[in-house]
């Protein structure tokens, strides 16, 4: 067979996971393209696909774009969108989920192709942008939340792996994923769902409704609804023999990492602290060799991990109603409503440690103030005669637990027409993302200030002074939104011949208002919270943009694409993007495609806008008077930069693809980004490293150990990555059993970036400098289906990656690779049952621990791309009345 008579199988904007029999043998992708061309939800008849604004019928085009229809999505036994998209091999790291229980913004998850961080994929909803988080990840970057989105209302997701500026603006360096809804449902569909994890923990159950009336081609509406449940337990790392008990010694280059030394020292001398005589309850006396320390004596010391939580607990309702409505032949309108409301808690830290650095907000000066840490003489747990810095855990307090409220909304109204040369579409759309965070058992300023003055707190046995306690304890709330309202205008069609073929035309125009309001605790403000972290982002702006395309076709089997967007926003300035993609059949078997473009990010609203950011790291000090070259603690000030310029970037996308017949594909893509003028902060490293180039940006304490760095965000640096996708299937019919074999794999060939503005680019691929990035990720997947049965074993594949963040000198006996991890998934479904589905699905069948990598701190492993979950069994049931 033909690729032309083979499309409906393998359609090249929407490729199947490609068999890898180049090099490791075939591995599959959890995604395998849709055989049939569904339009976006924003058509009439034919096809509009992700990435171009023309509709098409269903043949090969020139975009690289990869569906996940409905059957793959449920035979990944995935719950989530998060989860599903998260294990796609292009989503090659840099990407997060609510296991960055110390995030900013906590209980969210996103994806990041190319690992070009979340910022620099475009997810749309139907063809349109949703509001990105309230909350800023990593105090910079906004991102759709992943998890605002119901996966049991999708049809499909679209996934453009390619730069897509030209087309949709902003964000889509990395490209493009379109989550696209069911637009018909017959009657009522009832799913429900139990998982657990067979290592305990955790639980999981889910329930979902949904229900459709009319059919827009036969009775000219169509009236959609869907209601989805998730209710999940909370896992702590004391939940789990990984991490458990913080010691990792057992592990090359491993630490204590899951403990800390500030369960009660004098610091008189910091050199040599001197433990209190009676360790606090819950902590131990133990040697500061321990922990690598060259500190002489012990501290009394304490595992954290009983305060830490690997996976939150989740409480979550999604819902969505849909409708369209046919006013006469040619004109149709349609709306659509989405709401999801969640709930998750987690502890995100141990009780909070007081000593050196202690600070707190000055609202009058924007800036921190030092808060002495010393027990005045007479005090009762002061043995010496002399006020005496000191440092402790208030351990009975309980750990700092979160609460994160989420509220998203998304409104699409419009009108859309054809006619017998053009089609149009007006529609507006507001969506909004509202978090409110509470935050218990921090500390009270002024009262830790009252019980050292009068002595009414014992540090050495808190539980004998139960009212200090209480008047310590400090409970926030922190709110933040994001809102966008848009109106988009656009026209399509096929105006005229040249040479070969029809001249496809689109263009339009669009107007958007994007405003983020983050803000800090009453708390935070007064002073009142020691030790508080700050992201108050206040930020409004404008954009007015138009876009037009071009389909050519100058011989036979060429297609060529012209686009070209420009876009205005009120803050930063304008910014053009062309592309150029080319699309030739040689044969019947084969396709090539080029497409090349150049893009843009606009500065996100945390870089560009009145923006104060207050956080903590750590950073080697080359200059501490106690441990030159140690890692020290250290308070980061960063501001907002209204004089930003936007990011650009150019790609280019090269494709090969080959069927020989509908049950045969094979294809490679080879992409390469180039993003200059990239926005951050100044290296931490290279401030405390090289004073003299930065005058007045470190603050240190009267003994010379490190305190504060200040800091603003700025264009600079170059990215250049580049890589190729290998993608196949091949299915065997065996009399009435069908075998398919899906196969996907990523190769990251570079990622070279520099650590410092203005120093030689340093290679990322393959290593974790610029996050954990390795050079292969694939799946492989094996389904066999016979009558009412079908099932299906998938293997997923991620590379080890060079160890570039630690090294021997703090980790001794440290491996200089995190070794490579190999995990399979199960899922088997019986249909045999009128109208009904059971299934049972195994995530992480064997049971595997993720490897070990000491760049983890006190979880071994790295959350960007592993779990501590474990085996997970789900058993659910479907029915459709």
């Amino acid at each position: 067979m033909s690729l032309s008579d083979a499309v409906s199988r393998f359609s090249p904007p929407r490729p199947r996971p490609l068999i890898l029999a180049l090099a490791l043998a075939l591995a599959a992708p959890l995604a395998q393209a849709d055989e049939t061309a569904a339009d976006a939800g924003v058509t009439l008849d034919a096809v509009q696909v992700t990435g171009t604004n023309l509709r098409r019928s269903d043949e090969a085009g020139v975009n690289p774009v990869l569906v996940l229809d409905r059957a793959t999505i449920e035979r990944s036994g995935k719950v989530t969108v998060s989860d599903l998209l998260r294990s796609l091999t292009a989503n090659s790291g840099n990407s997060f989920n609510e296991q960055y229980t110390g995030s900013f913004a906590n209980g969210s998850a996103g994806v990041s192709l190319r690992g070009l961080s979340q910022k620099n994929t475009l997810v749309l909803v139907n063809g349109y942008r949703v509001a990105a988080y309230g909350f800023a990840q990593n105090t910079q970057d906004n991102f759709v939340d992943l998890n605002a989105l119901p996966l049991g209302a999708v049809e499909r997701i679209e996934v453009l792996k390619d730069g897509a500026s030209a087309l949709y603006g902003s964000d889509a360096i990395a490209g493009v994923v379109n989550i696209i809804l069911r637009r018909k449902i017959e009657g009522v569909e009832l799913d429900a769902a139990y998982g657990a994890a067979t290592e305990g923990g955790i639980d999981q159950r889910s329930i979902g409704v949904r229900a459709g009336l009319g059919d827009p081609d036969k009775d000219g509406y169509s009236l959609r609804f869907s209601l989805d449940v998730l209710d999940r337990g909370r896992l702590d790392a004391d939940e789990r023999d990984l991490t458990r008990d913080g010691d990792y010694r057992d592990q090359p280059g491993g630490r204590l990492a899951g403990w800390s030394t500030q369960g009660g020292a004098y610091l008189s001398n910091p050199r040599a602290p001197q433990r209190f005589a009676h360790c606090q309850p819950g902590t131990q006396a133990r040697p500061y060799a321990d922990f690598g320390s060259p500190l002489p004596g012990e501290a009394c010391a304490f595992n954290t991990q009983p305060y830490r939580t690997l996976l939150p607990d989740v409480e979550r309702y999604q819902a969505s109603l849909a409708g369209d409505y046919w006013f006469n032949d040619s004109v149709q309108g349609f709306a659509e409503l989405l709401y999801s409301t969640s709930h998750n808690g987690t502890y995100f830290g141990a009780p909070l440690s007081v000593g050196a650095g202690l600070r707190a907000y000055d609202r009058n000066t924007g800036r921190l103030v030092d808060i002495p840490v010393v027990l005045p003489v007479g005090h009762p747990n002061n043995p010496f005669g002399v006020p005496t810095p000191f440092e402790t855990t208030f351990l009975d307090l309980g750990a700092r637990y979160k609460i994160n409220k989420s509220q998203f909304q998304r409104t699409l109204v419009g009108l859309r027409g054809r006619g017998e040369v053009w089609d149009w579409e007006l529609a507006a759309n507001y969506s909004e993302s509202r978090q409110r965070e509470y935050v218990r058992n921090f500390v009270d300023r002024y009262a830790f200030e009252r019980v050292l003055a009068d002595g009414s707190y014992d540090f050495l046995n808190p539980a004998s002074t139960p009212l200090a306690l209480e008047s310590l304890r400090l409970s926030t709330r922190r709110p933040g939104t994001y809102r966008l309202a848009t109106v988009n205008a656009k026209v399509s069609g096929f105006p005229w011949q040249w040479r070969a073929g029809d001249v496809g035309v689109a263009g339009g125009v669009e107007f958007r208002d994007e405003a983020q309001d983050a803000r800090t605790s009453p708390q935070v403000l007064s002073g009142t919270e020691l030790r508080p972290a700050i992201n108050l982002i206040d930020g409004q702006r404008r954009v007015s943009a138009a876009f037009v395309e071009f389909s050519l076709k100058p011989f036979e089997n060429v297609e060529v694409q012209l686009a070209g967007r420009g876009d205005h926003y009120s803050d930063f300035g304008s910014a053009f993007s062309p592309k150029l993609g080319v699309r030739w059949q040689p044969s019947e078997d084969w396709l090539l495609r080029l497409n090349a473009s150049r893009g843009f990010r606009a500065p996100s609203l945390p870089e560009i806008a009145q923006s104060t950011t207050i956080s903590y790291g750590s950073v080697i000090d080359p200059y501490d008077p106690v441990q030159p070259g140690g890692s020290r603690g250290v308070t980061i000030l960063r501001a907002g930069n209204p004089d930003l310029d936007a990011e650009r970037s150019s790609n280019v996308n090269l494709g090969a693809l080959w069927s020989p017949s509908a049950d045969t594909s094979l294809g490679v893509d080879l992409y390469r980004i180039r993003q200059r003028d990239l926005i951050g902060p100044d290296s931490l490293q290279a401030i405390v490293s090289n004073p003299a180039a930065y005058p007045g940006r470190v603050t240190r304490d009267a003994q010379g150990r490190l305190q504060l760095i200040e800091n603003r965000y700025a264009n600079q640096g170059t990215l250049t990555t580049t890589g190729f996708d290998i993608e196949g299937r091949q299915v065997w019919h065996a009399g009435d059993v069908d075998w398919t074999l899906d196969g996907s794999w990523t190769r990251l060939l570079s990622y070279e970036q520099p650590q410092v503005a203005g120093e030689r680019a340093l290679e990322g691929a393959g290593g974790n400098r610029f996050g954990a990035l390795p050079k292969w990720r694939g799946i492989t997947s094996l389904g066999v289906g016979r009558g009412d049965w079908n099932a299906q074993l998938s293997w997923r594949y991620i590379g080890g990656y060079a160890q570039q963040v630690v090294d021997a000198r703090s980790n001794p006996g440290l491996r200089g690779k995190v070794e490579d991890s190999h995990t399979f998934d199960l899922y088997l479904a019986y249909q045999g049952v009128r109208d009904s589905t059971v299934y049972l699905s195994v995530q992480n069948l064997t049971d595997r621990d993720p490897p070990f990598d000491p760049a983890g701190g006190a979880l071994p492993y790295d959350i960007t791309q592993y779990d501590g979950l474990g085996r997970f069994v789900t058993v659910g049931f479907k029915h459709r009345f």
